[in-house]
């Protein structure tokens, strides 16, 4: 089902599609590279915890740093960090898919493929996008937190599927995904770039496969 806005799937399709929703992608924990890391769940290291996939995911995004649409709505937002494997090295040729919302809370499922996009990292493992803070929709009585998904392949690296929330987003504490305890490190702070454009840095460890 869509809303108004041709190309737009509309949040109450999330209500029927939560069987969907609910499958997570699972990976193999790894041992740790820093030992009384208090950031990390035991057992997890250097790892970047996952996150389900959702219903929304459309492959082959096209290659784009701004993925937001020319006079769309919302709050502007830089999401930038580094993938990185070994704990501390970046990783080069790694593709980071985002996806989100609009401002009202819908995904774009034309083949425009608008609020969505991929970069491939270089030498530096530094990935950058341009989106906005996304609308939040209705997961049964109550709201999904703002959020941003990931995807990010990389050649002989295990696949990770994961999302970003907000800190003091007030609907963290009431969803199940944002309130579990391995999401814990991916409650991002919004600060400021050098524009006064806000922004959030979230560094993608990957595990070697």
């Amino acid at each position: 089902m869509t809303d108004n806005n041709k190309g737009y799937t509309n949040r109450r399709y999330f209500i029927r599609s939560s069987a969907l929703f609910a499958v997570a992608v699972t990976m193999p924990s790894f041992l740790s590279c820093k030992d009384g890391d208090d950031n990390k769940l035991e057992g997890e290291g250097c790892k970047t915890t996952e996150d389900i996939l959702g219903p929304f995911y459309i492959p082959n995004a096209p290659f784009r740093e701004d993925i937001t649409p020319e006079g769309s709505a919302g709050v502007p937002l830089v999401i930038s960090g580094k993938v990185l494997t070994n704990c501390d090295v970046p990783l080069k040729d790694a593709i980071v898919e985002i996806w989100n919302a609009n401002d009202g809370g819908d995904y774009d499922s034309s083949d425009e493929y608008l609020f969505r996009g991929r970069y491939k990292t270089l030498e530096d493992g530094i990935y950058r996008f341009k989106s906005i803070i996304p609308g939040r929709y209705l997961n049964g009585n109550t709201y999904r937190p703002s959020h941003i998904h990931f995807k990010i392949t990389a050649p002989g690296h295990l696949d990770l599927v994961s999302q970003i929330y907000f800190k003091d987003d007030p609907y963290i504490a009431s969803d199940p995904w944002a309130s579990a305890a391995k999401a814990r490190e991916r409650i991002l702070m919004v600060g400021e770039d050098a524009n006064g454009i806000d922004m959030v840095n979230f560094d993608i460890q990957l595990s070697k496969s």
